[in-house]
């Protein structure tokens, strides 16, 4: 979205804000910190930003950047809503001037103050023309029409097709007939965006994170001869985030031994068991106990593969 990144939250969901995305640009309170003023019976209380969460005197006044996509229905621009044209904005960065004494005496960002240099002149030094240039580029040029706008009482989720736009088989018998599944985009890609986490959202791939967890057999029991209780407990030893849903795959059961809590078999044939993740994830460290219920006569303890996959649909 030219400046977000993938692994920033507000795109991912999970993960870690990206620092090249704040900036201080010398910009004043927005008029509702005066109730936090009141709130916090303190009169000298600033929203300096970034500096709340780092505790880092560096971070004073940064705050982050958003998106120049669709910037014409965006206003008021700025954390404290200053500005009410992007034309207002453009003039601003124009200028390279803070509006805001006490905001710049902390680390005013250069790509604000001196985006050609530091011993060049403040601000991008543009004519009246570029300035309006600009600023119809910012307005239209990156202005998508059909972009979808929030309607709160249409029953169509925002970015997401409607039913007649992938329901073939009630809609489209002939790319039904053609092999179009119900549910998926023709492409066969993600609805919103064709990344590895959104073709795990939607079933059309699984990822592998065996080796990321360490996976322990706290009990396995047969009380009845035709039953084994195994419990383990699952947790992620690696650095990385474990998402989406979490299956339980026993490969290699041997006949006639069935898993009694699948949630289903995949396309290989063996029985999984799906975990829903708390809040959709296994953070690093965090572990998990779950149990498979194994069923059928045998002479010994049942063996198998236990093999983990990320993901949501049937692998």
């Amino acid at each position: 979205m030219l400046n977000k990144q993938v692994n920033d939250p507000d795109v991912a969901g999970v993960g870690q804000f990206v620092e090249e995305n704040f900036f201080n640009l010398g910009l004043g309170d927005h008029p509702v910190q005066a109730l936090n003023k009141v709130a916090r019976n303190d009169p000298t209380f600033r929203d300096d930003g970034r500096r709340e969460i780092t505790a880092r005197d560096s971070d004073a006044f940064k705050f982050r950047v958003v998106t120049l996509r669709q910037l014409k229905d965006a206003r008021p621009f700025f954390h404290n809503g200053s500005f009410t044209s992007v034309q207002d904005v453009v003039q601003y960065f124009n200028a390279g001037r803070p509006q805001d004494a006490e905001a710049a005496a902390g680390m005013l960002s250069e790509r604000f103050t001196h985006p050609r240099g530091r011993n060049s002149a403040p601000g991008l030094g543009l004519s009246d023309a570029q300035v309006d240039d600009l600023t119809d580029f910012l307005e239209n040029g990156l202005y998508d029409p059909a972009f979808v706008h929030y309607d709160p009482t249409s029953p169509t989720r925002m970015f997401q097709l409607s039913p007649p736009d992938f329901l073939y088989s009630k809609y489209r018998p002939d790319l039904a007939a053609l092999g179009a599944v119900d549910g998926r985009p023709l492409s066969g890609k993600a609805q919103d965006n064709d990344d590895s986490l959104s073709r795990r959202d939607m079933g059309l791939e699984f990822l592998d994170v065996t080796a990321r967890v360490d996976i322990a057999l706290m009990d396995s029991n047969s009380p009845s001869g035709s039953w084994q209780k195994d419990v383990y407990r699952i947790t992620n030893t690696s650095t990385q985030i474990v998402d989406t849903h979490l299956l339980m795959i026993a490969q290699g059961l041997p006949d006639p031994i069935e898993m009694e809590n699948a949630s289903g078999i995949t396309s290989a044939g063996d029985p999984y068991h799906r975990v829903f993740l708390d809040n959709g994830v296994l953070l690093p460290g965090q572990s998990i106990v779950q149990t498979l219920l194994l069923k059928g006569r045998s002479r010994g303890p049942v063996s198998y593969t236990l093999v983990l996959l990320s993901g949501q649909g049937t692998p």
